[in-house]
């Protein structure tokens, strides 16, 4: 790429001034140097422009729309924010499409019912789809207020997610799946064909693929949800009927090639386990700091959930070789590491995971995929 640091309105206009004759006054205020000030500036700011159309040329300084103009050319676009899908409970039969809010203050939404879920005296279960697209809709349960006028209602609970509330793709995540399509072309059903497609799909952040998991023809394919934790029922859903959808009047997926998987695949869409990690260390402190362990509890807290994001955002990538394996690790270095950027913080020691020290490998087969999640954190002076 060219550098174009350099072209400042100074510079362009030293390079101006020296392509003047030296019978001309060149100094502070002339009428030559007051003529090239403006056209240094004008070319500066042409040079920056510059800077931009150069990194919107390439994928890997591209962002937004430039971003997805790119992808286009491999036929990957960017996910859309999708809307939350929840249970709502109520007292009375309600019409579809009555609307309710939230009672949250500020971040309350709008939920929109949609078909009878399940009923019973007293008790009717209703979708409800959340009218702002996002993860606006995931964080609210309990009560709601019907702005529909429904007669004889003196119950509407917004229950237990559906399917999650997701924002719109981001950039990083974008050209991930960009220059992913490099590695393995995608083609008649191979792993790359599998991932490719799941990940495409609007709510999914990630997915081990396990060929042949029970003998030829099979393959399982476990997901995560875009916040990369175990996706809710009606996500795994959405992803079969894509995929390998089942036989009218059945509950297991057809080999049969209704969905994207090729003919005589039977496919199976999962999900991972939440593994909980109840962590202790003892921190020492410098020796400046009167405070006790205490009030760093949140920012050690913070600093260990980070390193659990970035151990889940390598969930999905496989050991490239003959066999399929997938490796998710854990290590107490690494929490360490990230404990000790807290200024004043000097040593950590005594680390364990879950009452054992050293690393923690999760599970990650066909029969159980595993990923971390943050319980409790326990410090203690060193």
């Amino acid at each position: 790429m060219i550098d174009f640091e350099g072209y400042t309105q100074k510079a362009i206009q030293t390079q101006l001034l020296g392509q003047v004759s030296d019978k001309i006054d060149r100094r502070q205020g002339s009428i030559i140097q007051t003529a090239l000030g403006p056209v240094a500036w004008y070319l500066e700011g042409l040079y920056m422009l510059l800077v931009q159309v150069q990194e919107n040329a390439y994928a890997g300084t591209a962002v937004g729309e430039f971003l997805d103009y790119i992808s286009a050319e491999r036929n990957i676009t960017r996910k859309a924010a999708t809307s939350a899908l929840r249970k709502g409970m109520f007292d009375v039969e309600i019409p579809q499409g009555a609307l309710f809010k939230t009672i949250n203050g500020a971040a309350s939404v709008i939920f929109e019912s949609g078909k009878l879920i399940s009923s019973e005296k007293g008790k009717y279960i209703y979708e409800m789809a959340c009218n702002t697209p996002g993860t606006a809709g995931n964080a609210y349960t309990g009560n709601m207020l019907p702005i529909t006028a429904i007669a004889g209602l003196t119950s509407a609970v917004l229950g237990e997610i559906i399917t999650s509330g997701t924002d719109e793709e981001d950039d990083d995540s974008l050209r991930a799946r960009f220059f992913e399509s490099f590695d393995v072309a995608s083609f008649g059903g191979n792993i790359a064909a599998y991932r490719n497609t799941i990940l495409a799909i609007e709510g999914v952040g990630a997915v081990q693929v396990y060929p042949a998991w029970k003998g030829g023809g099979t393959v399982l394919c476990s997901i995560l949800d875009s916040q990369l934790t175990p996706a809710e029922s009606g996500l795994i859903a959405q992803v079969q009927n894509v995929i390998c959808p089942p036989e009218s009047g059945q509950s297991g997926p057809s080999g049969n090639g209704y969905g994207m998987a090729p003919i005589g695949a039977a496919v199976t869409i999962t999900t991972a386990t939440n593994l909980t990690l109840n962590i202790s260390a003892a921190v020492q402190l410098a020796a400046t700091v009167r405070t006790g362990i205490e009030a760093y509890q949140d920012q050690i807290e913070q600093k260990i959930q980070g390193y659990l994001a970035s151990v889940c955002r390598t969930w999905g990538n496989a050991i490239k070789g003959q066999k399929i394996e997938y490796v998710v690790a854990v290590y107490a270095s690494r929490i360490v590491a990230s404990i000790l950027e807290i200024p004043n913080i000097v040593n950590v020691t005594d680390v364990s995971i879950n009452g054992s020290s050293g690393d923690l490998i999760l599970t990650e087969t066909a029969e159980l995929q595993q990923i971390p999640s943050l319980g409790e954190v326990t410090i203690h002076g060193d």
